[in-house]
């Protein structure tokens, strides 16, 4: 799974996990479109579930530290739970609606350390996200609010896509319950369109079928060119690739990053995405 001008490498691996119970505390729409969303996808009934919705303003927070995070501040409620993106880590948790209020909470998460103008997005939206609203939806925009003042405003960002972007590959499961990075000095990548993902291995080129609902993908089996590369380290490397693409289950685009699981939850990949 684009984000604010810090480098993702100044963020420290420590994965622990936390629980948030901090009362409401801040928000103003301004949709941004961005590489995997298409721009004319057409516009359903706006309701507070279903869309993935991009922080734009909360309260008490200086709007430059949104654009200072690593990527944008997002929340995504669907069928109970909640889950997005805080400013340094992931969040997920339970929410209940009652006509126009919304519960929200308690959340959990992994905490990774990341940089201080990070760490005071994440902060600031841990303290203001959990809690009881009263929401309003207007213009593709979700705000949030406790008795009559805003607290969270958000934009409706445009449904994410597979297709139109070259993935170039970050990180890949190898099989033995790591997603490691492609070797120095060699490609990896992945391209969706009218039925077909094919790309690069790392030695050779490959294609397969596939198939999405929502957020659910199934993909295979995949044919290859019979190139022999030197080394193990290559034919290697895009064994464990290959299997971990066809392993995939789920997919989820946040900006320019693509994130696929498969079934038991495991990673499988990360990609960062480029218009074609």
């Amino acid at each position: 799974m684009k984000g604010g001008g810090v480098e993702m490498k100044a963020c420290a691996s420590l994965m622990v996990f936390w629980l948030l119970a901090y009362p409401v505390a801040a928000v103003e729409p301004r949709p941004s479109p961005a590489v995997g969303v298409s721009a004319n996808a057409p516009q359903a009934t706006l309701t507070i579930e279903g869309p993935t919705w991009r922080l734009s303003s909360l309260r008490g927070l200086d709007p430059s530290a949104l654009r200072g995070a690593i990527r944008p501040v997002t929340a995504r409620f669907k069928a109970g739970s909640v889950s997005g993106f805080a400013g340094c880590n992931h969040f997920f948790g339970t929410y209940t609606l009652d006509r126009d209020r919304v519960v929200i909470g308690p959340l959990a998460g992994s905490l990774m350390a990341c940089p201080q103008a990070s760490m005071v997005v994440e902060n600031a939206v841990h303290a203001a996200l959990v809690g009881t609203f009263r929401y309003l939806l207007a213009d593709q925009g979700l705000t949030l609010l406790s008795a009559a003042e805003p607290i969270l405003t958000f934009a409706a960002e445009p449904a994410p896509t597979l297709e139109g972007v070259t993935w170039k590959i970050t990180g890949f499961n190898n099989g033995r319950h790591a997603v490691v990075s492609p070797l120095l000095g060699s490609t990896l990548s992945v391209s969706f369109k009218e039925g077909f993902v094919e790309g690069f291995a790392g030695c050779n080129t490959y294609r397969a079928s596939y198939t999405t609902a929502d957020d659910a993908i199934a993909i295979g089996p995949a044919a290859t060119t019979r190139k022999a590369c030197a080394g193990t380290g290559l034919m290697q490397q895009e064994r464990e690739f290959l299997s971990a693409l066809l392993s995939a289950t789920t997919w989820t685009v946040a900006g320019d990053l693509l994130d696929m699981h498969r079934a038991d939850g495991e990673r499988v990949l990360t990609a960062a995405g480029r218009l074609d």
